[in-house]
């Protein structure tokens, strides 16, 4: 016995024959005025118009394009460049800043070797004009920049050598 809820037993209905009521109606004027015939879309036989973008949508396009125009003319760069002090007074702690933002990542404080040589002692193993000689031209053959292509002043370079002094 076939089951009733089977889709394979169902039969779809016959489709109707055209009336002249739906002659009238399906004139293409009278569907969607303003679309054409190949604008339309067929889905399981029904013709489906192409609708507009919703009013809502295009105010929250608007909204959001005016805010990036206005986002790209207000908004100021960022400079995240560590800076230790303003031209002032050396110290040794505006040095030990300038060496964390600048240096760590090549150089420990201590005697252990990172990219670049650990800087335990340095002042002393150079001595004052060697290490003066290094902070300004660095050590291109080994890689190492020169702190003023780096963008440091002179006396943020006098900063990070008080700060090499006391490393001991």
């Amino acid at each position: 016995m076939a089951d009733p809820r089977d889709p394979k037993d169902q039969q779809s209905p016959p489709t109707p024959a055209e009336t002249d009521q739906a002659k009238v109606f399906m004139v293409e004027e009278e569907v969607e005025p303003g679309f054409k015939k190949d604008e339309y879309d067929t889905v399981n036989g029904i013709k489906m118009g192409h609708a507009g973008i919703p009013k809502f949508l295009k105010v929250v396009y608007a909204s959001l394009a005016a805010w990036a125009l206005y986002y790209m003319i207000a908004a100021q760069p960022v400079d995240d460049r560590i800076e230790a002090s303003p031209d002032t007074t050396p110290t040794a702690e505006a040095g030990a800043e300038l060496f964390a933002g600048s240096c760590a990542g090549c150089h420990a404080v201590t005697a252990d070797r990172k990219v670049g040589p650990g800087l335990k002692g340095v002042a002393e193993k150079l001595g004052p004009e060697e290490l003066k000689n290094v902070l300004v031209n660095g050590r291109p053959a080994q890689g190492m920049p020169a702190p003023p292509s780096l963008g440091m002043s002179e006396s943020q370079i006098e900063s990070l050598r008080l700060y090499m002094e006391t490393l001991k």
